[in-house]
């Protein structure tokens, strides 16, 4: 600091040089006011400043605290669906069994006079005359089931969709089919928006789907299969030497697991359109035998 004000009466020096003693006193007082008003400026901005940086700091804290509670929500919401995602799957199952003493086993209603082994706690899934309310009845008691049931059973799979209109002509191989109308999708397997449908359980499933072609200017032909996760099970053609349309369909059996992908596509370049209209549909359907 001493140097600077050395350094700046050595300017104001300069600058006065031949001016009388009066003059010089004066240029000096207004310099060092300048340089007073200046510093006293400088530490209200300086106060301004930290005041500023008080309260950032002060909604930091307050956002941290927030989304602190949010990540808390999220982690609750996770859980909750977690929770909801075992009940079903119990549901589906009929039965769990786990070996610990602090565990839980779940009787179906095929199972339910069986006796647990010691060191075993059983809860027991039972309906009432009001087919939307469940129980769960804990040691003999029933205590009301937090989430409800579905209006069917999940081993209730069956799905059924057709094409609207006839496709695009002459599609190259391996071009998946979608079946944009959906009559019914019980436990919503079937997706129209890319025509795969997935397995919600593990079971024997049996799949059918027709393909139908028209005459045209050419010859029409159109073979397709269906695909397990990308491997064929099954596939079938159809073409035309003779006026009018022609459909032709066949029906599959497979073991298929939960998450499975099942859907038709092309077996190699079709020639014309797939045909569809009211008069005869090409189709895709499935449905759930035994587990």
């Amino acid at each position: 600091m001493a140097l600077v004000l050395c350094l700046i009466l050595h300017v104001v020096l300069s600058k006065v040089s031949g001016l009388d003693a009066e003059d010089w006193r004066k240029e000096i007082e207004k310099r060092l006011s300048s340089l007073e008003e200046f510093n006293v400026h400088l530490q209200k901005e300086n106060a301004n400043l930290r005041f500023i940086v008080s309260e950032t700091q002060h909604e930091n804290k307050l956002l941290k605290r927030e989304l602190n509670k949010v990540v808390e929500r999220v982690d609750k919401c996770e859980e909750a669906i977690l929770t909801h995602d075992d009940i079903q799957r119990t549901l589906g199952r009929g039965t769990v069994t786990k070996e610990s003493d602090d565990d839980l086993k779940i009787f179906s209603k095929g199972n339910r006079h069986s006796n647990p082994r010691r060191g075993e706690r059983s809860m027991e899934l039972v309906g009432s005359e009001n087919e939307n309310e469940v129980f769960t009845k804990w040691k003999g008691q029933p205590v009301p089931r937090i989430v409800p049931p579905d209006s069917y059973p999940v081993s209730a799979v069956a799905f059924y969709g057709y094409l609207s209109q006839s496709s695009a002509p002459n599609l190259p191989p391996h071009h998946p089919i979608v079946y944009d109308t959906v009559i019914i999708n019980r436990a919503n397997g079937y997706n129209n928006g890319d025509g795969i449908f997935i397995a919600p359980v593990t079971g024997v499933y049996a799949f059918h789907f027709s393909v139908c072609v028209i005459n045209g200017p050419e010859v029409p032909w159109a073979s397709l299969e269906i695909s397990l996760s990308g491997n064929s099970l099954g596939s079938t053609f159809e073409n035309s030497v003779a006026s009018g349309y022609h459909c032709s369909s066949t029906l599959i059996v497979s073991d298929v697991h939960d998450g499975d992908h099942v859907f038709i596509r092309t077996h190699e370049n079709t020639r014309g359109h797939i045909y569809s209209s009211p008069a005869g549909r090409t189709s895709f359907s499935g449905w759930l035998l035994y587990r």
